[in-house]
């Protein structure tokens, strides 16, 4: 029985009669009327707005109004069936997303196989499909009929149409096992809307305000399933639809009488002339402000509303509106924006929940589970703030712990999997005497080990809600809470709570319909997407300028208003296709044109221009993400508006923060107390020396110098400061062998072991009728290191070693060379000999600490030596590479310390052999009986002295040897490049 009722179309002008007639509406009649009235908004947001107009238009501020109750389109059904009874259980999302991946199975095993394989988030896209159905008023036999009838006479001869005839039969049998698993479970919006119309509730909603669209035509509009309901309602008295003479200038009208037949047609804005905004253009006679980008689209409104409140323009801050198609990325930009220029800013919209921090900690675990715990994914879990690990005595890891552990992984190779982490850990633990590094890279170490085996459960097949508890139990343990004066506080626990809440939400939902097992990665995608799904409203302030979405924005109040973003794919944006059918197809099932849709949104474009009561500027952009964008056609509206245009120059003066600083003269008063005093210490320094900008210290002396890194300091001075003076550690990267370094240790370790398994024989120098001898040798003192390392590593380094087919080994390179020198007799041979002291290689004889290690010093007859350093990688500068020269050098001094007298030992030969497939194996620095060996080494000892000399001095500006090593650079992040090109 349809109650006999009150059916008005309420005709208005344009949105401040709209405002009006909406604020009215909801506080219509005696006080006590309001709490059976529902006014049907697009957004919370736009509820937000229409609160506001009503306390605006309250003559006594003191006067009690009861709000009704302000819903949503997806929130109307559930709050009419609040008041049936008995109350039916409505089911959530998660138990129907959980129902119809049981359905699609069933129909799946049922014999109706699908043309795509079934995964979590494409039955989801089925379940929104059955949705759309329903809400277009077609059941699931009028669907198949529908559908068959266009598809089944060419699918005999069309593949297409017949892997979509196989679909339908698929989604029908789909959709008939969803609908009576949902029948046993609970309610869906379906279910209840036949329910609402069947019986009046005991206490029935009398008044319903409309003030969105038909769903044709607004993305926020009612479905023609709600407008059924609405049309059929027991015990509803009033049904008020609100809209605007351009809202209604198209299809809507006739669309409104089709779907409430009887419907009287009012107008509410008959006393009240319009208001006409002035619109604000620029100069050169266009009607748009063209800005290079969104940053600079919101820099010039923030210019335009401080001006107009200096000038008295519009009264508060509050009165003005940045009006945006949609809030994303404007609330981004435009709070740090505004900020800047100190313009206070309120927005009610939510923001993503994906994006909150919390959100992303939970994508750590995630990652690092489905990856095997690869170093990258593992590291940045244990270095998360939002966790707090602690080794096995309760002492929490430090950043220097994970530190040690990601570079020591780093080396290794690591690239995942609990064996191989458990055992580079027990390798790590056993080794005695460890110390420094090796104790924090051990107890990191086992803190991810215990971690793993913790989640290691979750990487085999199980039920969603089966991962899920683990998950939860692991968030749950380790979080660290923000502390109570953490300014974040708030906000991190509502999206923790959010986070946690959807989680758990899926867990019961899948525990109770779903209990089949699968693989974690769909686990983690059905969580992922659900939390992308999933929106958040923290705290954006209650004063200053709004940001508000275009739909929500016709329920503001507001005297200046820019509305931006004015680029095609916003205004209007690119509408929602189906993945399942073409749109010939979803039209004879209901769906309504693309047409109609973009009439809808230029009707409601060409109301918001009459949205302020005073000034109205529109404003694009013109590059986003350094790609260009087109300025939207609804541009040609603004010339049919009819709105008196004046020309608007740029406020002049400094509005922003950067401004503050750039412009002379200074004015540190704009910035805040923290920038203030640091613009303060500058402005202080002018004037004065700047070399301590320009990477000068007061001095700096080590009392031991590593040679390596004085090579890094000819390659460049701050590259010193960074490694050896800061000690900032490089950043590790992943990789599928040992790192560079890792792998430079395991050759010299190789050649150490050959040659003095070598010098055991007593074969004196290699020859050619020694060489297969000496590669016999090399291969049975490299077995017991090849045998330490896995099977594929030892396969690979062999072959680098020993060579394959088409490749020379490195062994073979360096008997090579042996062959071609000259067999002379080693007397004595060092070879990873450690110079640790202090030498005569200063100024004047000067002692310096230096500390190396030279891979090879061949002491031959004749008091002579030979001085060999190996390069895993390409050949040295010879002109500016120190280690060998010096290396020499000290190898003279230890000798005859050692000795006591006699002759000198002299520089016979020194030399580099480059393995990393340089143009040249061997790099001679002093040729093999050359008479220029004592030029050449005071050559090294001059260009030693001149690094000395700069690290005493402090000199260490970034002035890189090759500037392109900049591109590669680890320590860029700290380093004053801006510098390079002055000096």
């Amino acid at each position: 029985m349809i109650t006999p009722r009150s059916t008005r179309l309420v005709r208005v002008t344009d949105l401040q009669a709209f405002r009006r007639a909406m604020v009215g509406l909801a506080i219509d009649g005696a006080p006590l009327d309001a709490r059976d009235r529902i006014v049907v908004v697009p957004t919370r947001a736009a509820a937000a707005q229409l609160v506001r107009s009503i306390e605006a238009t309250l003559d006594n501020p003191r006067r009690a109004v009861v709000l009704p109750e302000f819903v949503t389109t997806d929130e109307l059904v559930f709050r009419l069936a609040e008041r049936l009874d008995p109350r039916p259980t409505a089911l959530h999302d998660a138990e129907r997303e959980a129902l119809a991946m049981v359905a699609c199975r069933a129909a799946r095993d049922s014999g109706h196989a699908p043309p795509f394989r079934l995964r979590p988030g494409l039955v989801a896209e089925v379940l929104r499909f059955y949705d759309a159905l329903g809400r277009h008023q077609k059941d699931v036999d009028t669907f198949e009929r529908l559908t068959l009838g266009l598809l089944e006479p060419g699918a005999a001869d069309d593949r297409g149409a017949e892997r979509l005839v196989r679909q339908t039969r698929f989604l029908s049998a789909a959709f008939r096992e969803l609908e009576s698993r949902q029948a046993a479970a609970g309610a869906d919006e379906h279910v209840l809307r036949a329910r609402l119309v069947q019986a009046a509730a005991p206490r029935p909603w009398r008044h319903v305000v409309v003030a969105v669209g038909d769903r044709s035509s607004d993305p926020d509009g009612l479905w023609p399933a709600d407008w059924d309901v609405l049309a059929r309602l027991p015990g509803l008295e009033r049904l008020d639809v609100v809209v605007t003479d351009a809202t209604l200038a198209g299809d809507l009208h006739e669309r409104l009488h089709h779907l409430l037949p009887g419907i009287d047609e009012v107008r509410a804005d008959q006393d009240t002339p319009p208001a006409e905004p002035l619109l604000l253009v620029p100069p050169g006679g266009a009607v748009v402000h063209v800005a290079r980008d969104r940053e600079e689209e919101v820099a010039g409104f923030a210019r335009r509303v401080k001006a107009a409140v200096r000038t008295g323009a519009i009264a508060r801050l509050d009165r003005a509106a940045l009006v945006v198609r949609s809030p994303l990325p404007y609330v981004y930009v435009t709070r740090e924006v505004l900020r800047s220029a100190g313009v206070p800013c309120q927005m009610f919209d939510a923001l993503p929940l994906a994006a909150e921090p919390w959100a992303a900690a939970f994508d750590l675990v995630c990652s690092a589970i489905g990856t095997g715990f690869a170093r990258g994914p593992a590291i940045a879990l244990l270095g998360s703030p939002h966790f707090r690990f602690a080794s096995a005595d309760g002492e929490p890891l430090a950043p220097g712990d994970v530190s040690a552990l990601d570079r020591a992984l780093a080396e290794h190779g690591y690239l995942g999997q609990l064996p191989a982490l458990q055992a580079l850990v027990a390798q790590w633990s056993s080794k005695p005497g460890s110390k420094g590094r090796e104790v924090r890279q051990v107890r990191a170490g086992q803190v991810l080990v215990r971690l793993a085996m913790q989640l290691e459960a979750l990487r085999a097949p199980a039920g969603i809600a089966d991962h899920l508890d683990v998950l939860l139990a692991f968030l749950t343990t380790f979080e660290a809470a923000p502390g109570p004066d953490d300014p974040a506080r708030a906000r991190q626990l509502r999206a923790r709570g959010a986070i946690l809440g959807t989680l758990a939400g899926l867990r019961d939902a899948y525990g109770r319909f779903d209990p089949s097992p699968v693989e974690f990665d769909d686990t983690a995608a059905v969580c992922r997407r659900w939390i992308e799904a999933q929106t958040f409203a923290p705290l954006s302030g209650d004063r200053g300028v709004h940001l508000v979405d275009s739909a929500s924005a016709r329920f503001g109040d507001f005297d200046d208003v820019q509305l931006a973003g004015l680029v095609e794919g916003e205004w209007p944006d690119f509408s929602r296709r189906s993945i399942f059918y073409s749109p010939s197809v979803l039209r004879e099932l209901g769906w309504p044109s693309d047409q109609l849709r973009l009439d809808g949104v230029r009707a409601q474009f060409a109301d918001l221009l009459r949205l302020p009561s005073i000034r109205l500027t529109v404003s694009t952009f013109a590059l986003e993400a350094d790609a260009l964008v087109s300025t939207s056609s609804l541009v040609d509206e603004l010339t049919r508006s009819g709105l008196e245009a004046v020309e608007s120059s740029p406020a002049a003066g400094r509005v922003f923060e950067y401004e503050a600083l750039a412009l002379d003269p200074v004015d540190v008063h704009a910035l805040a107390a923290g920038p203030r005093g640091w613009a303060a210490l500058r402005l202080a320094a002018e004037g004065r020396d700047e070399s301590r900008f320009r990477g000068a210290t007061a001095g700096h002396r080590a009392r031991v110098y590593s040679l390596t890194a004085l090579e890094r300091y000819m390659d460049c001075p701050f590259k010193y400061f960074a490694a050896d003076v800061l000690r900032a550690e490089e950043q590790p990267d992943d990789q599928s062998a040992p790192s560079p370094r890792a792998r430079g240790r395991f050759i010299h370790e190789v050649l150490q072991r050959f040659f003095e398994a070598w010098d055991r024989t007593g074969h004196g120098p290699i020859t050619v009728e020694t060489l297969d001898r000496a590669r016999d040798v090399a291969a049975g003192a490299v077995a017991p290191l090849l045998d330490a390392l896995g099977d594929a590593d030892a396969a690979l380094e062999r072959a680098r070693l020993f060579g394959t087919a088409i490749s020379t080994g490195l062994i073979d390179l360096v008997l090579a060379l042996e062959v071609e020198h000259p067999a002379e007799r080693v007397v004595e041979r060092w070879l990873e000999h450690r110079f640790d002291g202090t030498f005569a290689l200063g100024a004047e004889g000067a002692r310096v600490g230096l500390n190396g290690v030279a891979d090879r010093v061949d002491l031959l007859e004749g008091r002579r030596l030979r001085v060999i350093d190996y390069k895993s990688g390409r050949e040295p500068d010879v002109k500016r590479a120190l280690q060998v020269a010096v290396y020499a050098m000290c190898a003279q001094e230890t000798l005859a310390a050692r000795e006591g007298g006699g002759p000198p030992w002299t520089v016979h030969e020194a030399a580099y052999v480059a393995l990393g497939g340089a143009k040249r194996t061997l790099v001679p620095v002093v040729e093999a009986a050359s008479a220029g060996a004592e030029a050449t080494l005071r050559d090294a000892r001059g260009r030693l002295q001149e690094v000395l000399d700069g690290i005493a001095r402090g000199e260490f500006p970034a002035r890189p040897f090759e500037p392109r090593w900049c591109r590669y650079c680890a320590y860029s992040s700290i380093c004053r490049k801006d510098y390079i090109d002055d000096e």
